[in-house]
């Protein structure tokens, strides 16, 4: 028989940080913890293998720089407007919208900064300021709208193409490029505060769900396990 721990209205666990299934993601989505991370090698072959010469090649390097060097959910990155892109203190700076409704400003990558004027140079929607920033190049029968922005599920599939031209290609999805933002921002010595606030959470053990430090493969147990 299973036994659930009854928390008295009164105790019941605070939550900070809720889905859209008004789910509390700190104690209830914890599959978080087994998203899997790219490497810092695989990170930066992903990010430098679409081409720089065409549109759909400059949106998807701006892609996934946004999600590999600011760490933004895949709908963050979806809603994302060309004014949302501006400078702050003399750093390129994002306008972001996150779950309920919140808005932040957060410094970014300057590699980011600079994908993103590639892309709309060459695409030619920079001065849309109110527009979406990333558009999908195929119309699929919906050439009525020609501001769209791009599907959440369009990121997905971006993160997928190129993983699997890496050979990468199962179990990968938007939601790597956050567990490896934030293990490798931690990792290369930023503040845990300063990660929870770039990835949105509002408890700090939100964001530590995505840290990938403890995992070392290369020191398994099985490795030394030769006979």
């Amino acid at each position: 028989m299973l036994c659930a721990t009854y928390h008295p209205p009164q105790h019941q666990p605070k939550c900070y940080d809720r889905t859209a299934n008004n789910h509390c993601a700190s104690n209830y989505d914890r599959d978080e913890g087994s998203t899997l991370a790219f490497s810092k090698t695989q990170a930066r072959k992903v990010l430098d293998a679409p081409a720089e010469d065409t549109v759909v090649g400059l949106r998807d390097r701006a892609v996934l720089s946004v999600g590999l060097q600011v760490g933004l959910r895949r709908a963050e990155i979806a809603t994302l407007k060309i004014g949302d892109l501006h400078q702050n203190r003399g750093y390129d700076s994002l306008r972001v919208s996150r779950k309920g409704g919140r808005r932040d400003a957060l410094a970014i990558n300057p590699q980011t900064g600079a994908r993103i004027r590639a892309y709309l140079e060459l695409a030619g929607h920079g001065a849309d300021i109110d527009g979406p920033l990333f558009r999908p190049l195929k119309h699929n029968g919906k050439r009525q709208e020609e501001r769209r922005q791009m599907d959440p599920d369009a990121i997905d599939r971006v993160v997928r193409k190129y993983a699997g031209e890496l050979g990468l290609e199962r179990g990968y999805s938007a939601h790597s490029m956050r567990a490896t933002f934030i293990t490798t921002a931690l990792e290369n010595g930023a503040q845990l505060e300063d990660v929870q606030k770039a990835a949105g959470h509002r408890d700090p053990s939100t964001t530590k769900l995505y840290d990938r430090r403890g995992y070392n493969p290369e020191k398994a147990a099985s490795l030394f396990a030769t006979y």
